[in-house]
């Protein structure tokens, strides 16, 4: 036992990991947080879908549905030079879309240096990240040449003091120009993206349940060609699984009419039998 242990080395400690460069560098680099490896207490809290990651997976999958042929991505590592730095930025958009570019091209980092930059960026800002969001990643985004910025408020924490939970700019080298807003059919109010052709809104507010909790805001992109909003995952997989029951009991009544036709074929066959018999035919 003591000469197995020997051989084990000693692992870096936090501080130490955090103290070490980013292998990317910049003043934009973002550190990923460290999670402790042991479980937690059974009487600790954790949120099994915070309003962040519901929000981010809600849009990259609607996007990726409605822009099928576009890259559309979330927590991508998006790489880009800057003048008088020698190494690389990099910076995380919670979803971004690239119109231009095909689908599937990226894996893990989107370099802008080649791709250029994506058009629509989307950042849910959380009391963590919003002096990040709300600085210097939108203006890095504007001086790459993203076209639109969407931020979204998850859990009305009227975290840029204006009491908005859905904001954005239209994006060109010298000017940010507020998206304007729309009414809905329901009566709301939305932020256009004339990038995507769709508006978004906040289709839901859910107050806080316990001391400590945080609003959960639910936002939705509504299509105005369709009038319809495109539907979440599970809204999607709900309508894809009602679609098949109704093919099913399509199917078995196609097959019982097929029976009954058959059977119905069989009785008169029997009859004209029965018939030929009595008249004595062949």
């Amino acid at each position: 036992m003591s000469e197995a242990r020997s051989q084990l080395r000693p692992r870096r400690s936090a501080a130490r990991r955090h103290a070490e460069p980013d292998p990317v560098g910049g003043p934009f680099s973002l550190q990923a947080p460290s999670y402790p490896l042991d479980p937690p207490l059974e009487d600790v809290r954790i949120p099994v879908r915070p309003p962040h990651a519901t929000a981010t997976a809600y849009s990259r999958n609607g996007l990726m549905h409605r822009f099928p042929d576009a890259e559309v991505g979330d927590d991508l590592h998006m790489l880009f030079s800057e003048p008088g730095r020698a190494r690389r930025s990099r910076l995380s958009p919670d979803v971004l879309v690239a119109l231009a570019v095909p689908r599937r091209t990226t894996r893990s980092d989107y370099d802008a240096d080649l791709l250029g930059p994506p058009d629509f960026i989307l950042e849910v800002v959380s009391r963590s990240t919003w002096k990040h969001d709300l600085g210097r990643k939108i203006d890095c985004y504007q001086r790459l040449g993203v076209r639109e910025c969407l931020f979204f408020d998850a859990t009305r924490a009227d975290l840029d003091g204006a009491g908005r939970e859905l904001w954005g700019f239209a994006l060109t080298p010298a000017r940010r120009e507020p998206l304007a807003e729309a009414a809905l059919p329901n009566g709301g109010r939305g932020v256009v993206s004339a990038v995507l052709g769709l508006v978004a809104h906040v289709a839901k507010r859910t107050p806080p349940s316990a001391p400590g909790d945080t609003w959960e805001l639910t936002m939705r992109w509504h299509d105005p060609a369709t009038g319809e909003d495109i539907p979440d995952y599970h809204e999607t997989r709900a309508a894809a699984v009602a679609e098949r029951a109704r093919a099913d009991e399509a199917e078995h009544e196609a097959r019982a009419q097929r029976g009954r036709a058959d059977a119905a074929e069989r009785r008169v066959a029997e009859l004209e039998e029965r018939l030929r018999r009595r008249r004595g035919g062949p």
